[in-house]
């Protein structure tokens, strides 16, 4: 099975045994990894009763289909016509859901609103909370063409609504592995959109915003939303988040300007809510905060004390860039680097023991330094002590680099050789 034209990858096959492979492909640094299967439509009902099921995560837009593609969709299935395959995130165990849709959601409503709570034998118990439009809930039990005759579920014979709850449903499961980047998920949720209006980066940005406050908040630091002819999209803003931020290879080499702006926004995101809880996570664990439902403690707006201390430390970057030859180290390039000295600058006193803002002379030249230790074939450090830290570090940038472990070793011997220099 493969995605529609311009989509993703080409996905699972079919083994003998009438089993899926399970697949996985790259896209940009990172994997997905995806699961093909179905799912018979008498268990997705348990699973809407259940509450199983996440209707309207962050990725959502708000589009609502029209009463006669509903009835379309819902004339195919009984007549056992195929349908395109759902899009599914299953959470892990003990999450408030078990699945969050990422396409499919407007066949899944279609479902509800068409079997409703008028049959003994098969029924959705408490439809109407599903629906919070008007429009949706004026749509519930509503009739659709069988053999010349409009009909509503509950009047559709026995052996036919028998059929029905066999019918089986193609389902796709997505899990995310450590590198996969915010604008890669963006992009397979552009791609995989299937039915209605074609969605748009600028929608989806949108919608995970009003999700999440710390993340809209972050956004406005880096992106302003422009408008070309009828189409809306967002650009960097030209602050010193958005310039230091240009200066990893991984956003340089970016080209679309929207996609440009999400890898911003992400990699800052990340930084400042490490700032916020002085917890280290793999960004894969950010990411799935996106298309889940729950709102954790992590999601409320930056506050003004949280963005003069990133401000400071950005300004300090932007400046330190222009003015030595920091902007062009593995320092300000290689994102396992930055991320240890952004957070690092943020976590710790560096700052407020140089005492000398804006500029921080002593901090710079400490930065300067330890960059050109870390250069491509650069001279081991004379100071044992400080020759083994550093290998440590390397080490730890090396490999598995956004473990959070990983990452808490950087920090500690980022302090300890900068304390030695």
């Amino acid at each position: 099975m493969t995605l529609p034209e311009g989509g993703v990858v080409t996905l699972t096959e079919q083994l003998p045994s009438g089993r899926m492979r399970p697949a996985w492909t790259r896209i940009g640094r990172g994997q997905m990894h995806y699961t093909n299967s179905q799912m018979k439509l008498d268990q997705l009902i348990g699973y809407f009763n259940a509450r199983k099921i996440n209707l309207i995560p962050p990725f959502q837009r708000g589009h609502v289909w029209k009463l006669s593609a509903r009835q379309r969709l819902l004339e195919n299935m009984v007549s056992g016509r195929p349908i395109p395959a759902i899009f599914l995130y299953k959470e892990p165990v003990g999450s408030t859901f078990e699945y969050n849709i990422l396409d499919g959601k407007q066949r899944l409503e279609s479902l509800i609103l068409f079997i409703g709570n008028n049959r003994k034998d098969m029924s959705v118990t408490s439809v109407k909370d599903y629906f919070f439009n008007k429009r949706e809930r004026n749509q519930i039990h509503f009739e659709i063409d069988v053999d010349g005759r409009k009909t509503e579920f509950k009047s559709l014979s026995d052996e036919v609504v028998r059929e029905f709850r066999e019918y089986a449903i193609p389902t796709i499961e997505i899990d995310l592995d450590d590198e996969t980047s915010l604008d890669e998920i963006i992009n397979l949720f552009v791609d995989i959109n299937q039915q209605g209006e074609k969605v748009k980066r600028f929608d989806i940005v949108k919608a995970i915003g009003r999700k999440n406050k710390l993340l809209s908040s972050v956004f406005e630091l880096v992106a302003q939303q422009t408008t070309r002819k009828q189409d809306k999209y967002f650009k960097p803003k030209n602050t010193a988040y958005s310039r230091v931020l240009e200066k990893l290879q991984a956003i340089e080499t970016v080209s679309d300007p929207s996609q440009k702006v999400d890898r911003m926004w992400e990699r800052l995101f990340e930084i400042a809510l490490m700032s916020r809880t002085g917890k280290h996570r793999q960004p894969n664990q950010i990411l799935k905060t996106f298309i889940k439902a729950d709102e954790g403690d992590d999601t409320e707006a930056l506050s003004a004390g949280e963005k003069a201390k990133l401000q400071r430390v950005f300004a300090f970057l932007d400046t330190s860039y222009d003015q030595t030859a920091l902007g062009q180290s593995r320092l300000a390039r290689d994102l396992p680097h930055f991320y240890t000295m952004v957070t690092t600058l943020l976590t710790s006193d560096l700052l407020d023991a140089d005492n000398a803002p804006p500029d921080y002379p002593g901090v710079r030249k400490k930065l300067v330094s330890f960059s050109k230790m870390i250069k491509a074939g650069a001279k081991p450090p004379k100071d044992q002590a400080m020759d083994e830290a550093l290998k440590e570090y390397i080490g730890a940038a090396s490999r598995q680099t956004t473990h959070p472990g990983r990452r808490q070793t950087r920090e500690q011997k980022f302090l300890e050789i900068l304390g030695k220099i």
